[in-house]
């Protein structure tokens, strides 16, 4: 018989599939589950999957059908692993055929909403396709691109417990406001950097009950309207280990929820988490931009600029080199106007380790922002290396603090 899962209860590890016929629906258990599947559903993968299974009458409930042997239809789907990406394009060797499958970033499930990360080796689940161009990969699932904390810890649905976060918090639009998604993307990059900032400082609390449950509790950073931390509590699981296709390393923790230390769990932890900091008292000079440093004067890297040539508006990115490259250095010279006026023009954010700074690239009008430029400290001397968008950078700012919104104001 063939179906798809309806709905799973991750804690209770049972749930129901529809059927070939409509009117009937079919009760199974994890137990019951194999090969790549297990894996799917270890990270919440398997939502329209095409599945095969055989049922039987339930021994506890006369009026119930069970399934068994439940396992991805691979005469509709494909499994294989991701050989190759680079810059928005890549091939997959299908397991089964060893044949190549190339596919774009736009044919990842879940790339419409927020940034799918994709690296050599990652298993992928695809629909096979051929064009004038060869074999090409459709509607590929890549398994487990869970964030850090969705590894970290068991959520019955990751968005909305981010909803819980803003409800808890003080009062933010964490959507982008140049392009709107209806979702929250920008919390969601700032929880994830930020545990894995905790993770890396060993600021993770753990703590014990008296009855020997275990517990573990992060600060976000955030805060109420009444300025109380909110923080992120989780319970720790008994994981078995099991003998799955890929190997897919299972959460330890269960998420419990996001609340201050009124929480009825702060109680089971030995004290209050820190929050995660990104420079210490002595490098705050470094979060202002040195205007005297190299005269003022900022280099651009001509080659990586020009390779992002797609983000600019179009009356810019449609000129030839000379004038493309002459047009940002006079954004440049009125980011740099601006910034010796108001030093909070140049915004600092973190990113790979390191302080850089994003400021306004005004190109078609001088009054408005079309860009940000990233610019980073390299010895004596400012480098540019490349551009975002204003969506782009108020998610990286967004890190640090609130950033202000004198020009970052998609």
């Amino acid at each position: 018989m063939t179906g798809k899962i309806k709905f799973y209860n991750n804690q209770k590890g049972y749930g129901w599939l529809y059927t070939e016929k409509p009117e009937e629906e079919c009760f199974f258990h994890i137990s019951n589950v194999e090969g790549e599947l297990q894996d799917l559903i270890s990270c919440n993968k398997y939502e329209d999957e095409p599945l095969t299974f055989v049922t039987k009458p339930s021994t506890t409930h006369t009026d119930r059908m069970v399934a068994e042997n439940i396992r991805l239809d691979l005469s509709k789907r494909n499994v294989g692993f991701v050989d190759e990406y680079d810059k928005g394009y890549g091939r997959i060797i299908c397991a089964n055929t060893d044949k190549n499958f190339f596919f774009h970033h736009s044919k990842l499930v879940g790339s419409e909403n927020r940034y799918i990360r994709v690296s050599k080796g990652d298993p992928v689940i695809f629909t096979g396709s051929e064009n004038d161009k060869g074999l090409e990969a459709l509607e590929v699932v890549v398994v487990d691109n869970r964030s850090s904390l969705e590894k970290f810890a068991e959520f019955d649905n990751f968005y909305e417990s981010l909803s819980q976060l803003k409800v808890v918090a003080q009062e933010e639009d964490w959507d982008y406001i140049k392009n709107r998604t209806g979702y929250d993307p920008v919390l969601y990059s700032y929880i994830n950097h930020t545990f894995n900032r905790i993770e890396s400082q060993d600021k993770l609390v753990l703590g014990k009950s008296s009855v020997g449950k275990e517990y573990a509790i992060f600060n976000t950073g955030l805060a109420t309207k009444f300025q109380d931390d909110v923080y992120a509590y989780f319970q720790k699981l008994d994981v078995i280990d099991s003998d799955r296709k890929w190997k897919i390393k299972e959460p330890q923790y269960r998420f419990l929820e996001f609340n201050t230390d009124q929480s009825h769990f702060r109680k089971y932890l030995p004290k209050s988490p820190e929050i995660a900091t990104y420079f210490s008292e002595a490098e705050i000079t470094e979060l202002i931009y040195d205007y005297s440093l190299n005269g003022g004067e900022i280099i651009i890297d001509r080659e990586h600029i020009i390779s992002r040539r797609s983000r600019f508006p179009s009356e810019i990115r449609e000129l030839n080199d000379e004038k493309f490259l002459d047009t940002i250095k006079k954004g440049i010279e009125l980011a740099l106007r601006r910034i010796k006026r108001n030093y909070k023009t140049a915004i600092p954010h973190y990113y790979d380790g390191k302080i850089q700074f994003l400021m306004p690239l005004c190109l078609v009008s001088k009054s408005e922002a079309d860009l940000a430029l990233v610019v980073n400290k390299e010895e004596y001397v400012y480098k540019a290396h490349t551009v975002l968008t204003l969506d782009q950078a108020y998610n990286n700012a967004r890190l640090l603090a609130k950033p202000d919104r004198e020009w970052l104001n998609p």
